[in-house]
């Protein structure tokens, strides 16, 4: 199923920038305490800069971009955004200018995934505004008056492009459980912009695998995500051709809120989740987006939506400069 899924994705452009297939472990203190049989994907391991998710997205995105001929890659996020320096550092390593249009103040305080920014001189707009792709496209027009061809990646890589990445790795994880001799009931993770759902989605549906993906919305959207993931779930199958079975029924029964109210809130469950992890299995999340996503992975075991004795697989997607860029939230609960 995975060699079949994999040809289908052969002929789309793709640069090695993981060049492994990231761990799959399994969590001994934590399976006991939940009454699951519980594994963890270690995608907070995929190699350039600070690893997460965003990589297996980029060597779609970038591979895309060099082999239309651009020179210039802008994206963006918040002023904390993981997928913003880890594209902008995937990029200069390919050879490419990259630019960054974050959502933040002008004052800004300059730590967390900003100061990485600023330590690897990558170039950042800060935008005071909700929306910052107006002004990515100004400076793309800026940069093509100049001689340069700019490519603009959405945030967080969530595009039909992007989404490639996770489609290709719901065939790694499936090769690995065969290898494993495991069949995951259910793949839990964060679901921020959506392209890591929409992806692992898809991917396990081409294969006619029996494996739930479950998405956590971290972000207090869950009223858009499911329309918003279900329409990226169809432009990625009419990219690559392929027919899938989804509703956006099916999205919206598979998604289930813990962003506390909003992205970015840090509250008590959150710090006692990073803490549980790290003690139980030597395992750090990060309070914006793992943490909460395995926060409503105990929920939903608690609650028996995920059953006694299910075999889980929990994706670690990243982004531990988090716990920096919001130290001074961490700190009101340690």
């Amino acid at each position: 199923m995975s060699l079949k899924l994999k040809t289908l994705l052969a002929r789309f452009p793709r640069v090695e920038l993981i060049g492994f297939q990231t761990p799959i472990q399994y969590l001994p203190n934590l399976s006991q305490r939940l009454g699951i049989e519980l594994y963890v994907k270690r995608d907070d391991l995929t190699g350039i800069a600070i690893g997460g998710n965003k990589v297996r997205k980029l060597e779609y995105l970038l591979g895309d971009a060099l082999s239309k001929g651009y020179d210039t890659v802008i994206t963006t996020g918040a002023v904390h955004s993981n997928h913003a320096f880890v594209t902008a550092l995937a990029a200069k390593k390919l050879g490419l200018n990259a630019l960054l249009v974050l959502r933040g103040k002008k004052d800004a305080p300059v730590k967390g995934n900003y100061l990485l920014d600023k330590l690897m001189g990558i170039e950042v707009i800060l935008v005071d505004a909700k929306s910052t792709y107006p002004v990515m496209e100004e400076v793309a027009e800026e940069l093509k008056a100049k001689g340069k061809k700019a490519y603009i990646i959405p945030v967080g890589g969530a595009s039909p492009v992007g989404t490639l990445g996770y489609v290709r790795a719901a065939a790694e994880i499936w090769e690995q459980e065969t290898a494993l001799g495991v069949e995951f009931d259910y793949v839990v993770h964060a679901a921020g912009s959506g392209g890591t759902f929409a992806g692992l989605t898809l991917g396990f549906n081409l294969m006619d695998s029996k494996t739930e993906v479950i998405g956590i919305d971290v972000g207090g959207l869950l009223k858009g995500l499911p329309e918003k993931v279900f329409n990226l779930i169809g432009e990625t199958a009419g990219l690559i051709g392929c027919v899938h079975n989804l509703t956006e029924n099916h999205i919206a029964a598979h998604l289930f809120e813990y962003g506390f109210g909003e992205y970015g809130r840090i509250t008590k469950e959150v710090i006692e989740t990073i803490r549980l992890v790290g003690a139980e299995e030597g395992i750090i999340l990060d309070p914006i987006y793992t943490a909460k996503a395995f926060y409503g992975l105990m929920d939903l075991t608690r609650n028996g939506k995920i059953a006694p004795g299910s075999k889980v697989l929990f994706v670690h997607t990243g982004g531990m400069p988090g716990i920096f860029q919001y130290d001074e939230k961490v700190r009101e609960f340690i």
